[in-house]
């Protein structure tokens, strides 16, 4: 049997996404993040939250409060989810896999990724 775990986090950040080429005006935003992991069950688990809030945690730390587009060439909410996913994937363990990631950018905008 397969189960899915599913973390919610915070962070801000800032940005200027290139739009035609040209970048927006700097704006910041509360940025949602919702993770999905899917594993078998191992002695009652998938995965311990503690442990998985701990791997996001130490991504999306490099992302609070800094000024996106010092980080990404283009930093829209879907090239940020992408990188997120790309980082989550490479610390998850044997097993254990990312199948939904879903980047909100503000409340009204999103992108959801889907594994």
């Amino acid at each position: 049997m397969k189960a899915r775990v599913i973390e919610r986090f915070r962070f801000e950040s800032a940005h200027a996404v290139l739009i035609d080429g040209k970048p927006e005006e700097i704006h910041g935003h509360t940025f949602r993040l919702e993770i999905a992991v899917e594993g078998p069950l191992r002695n009652g688990y998938v995965i311990d939250f503690v442990e998985l809030r701990r791997i996001v945690e130490e991504i999306i730390g490099r992302l609070d409060h800094r000024n996106l587009n010092s980080l990404f060439e283009n930093p829209t909410t879907e090239n940020v989810a992408l990188w997120i996913a790309e980082q989550v994937n490479a610390k998850l363990p044997e097993g254990v896999s990312l199948k939904r990631l879903t980047l909100w950018e503000g409340d009204e905008n999103g992108v959801e990724l889907e594994f």
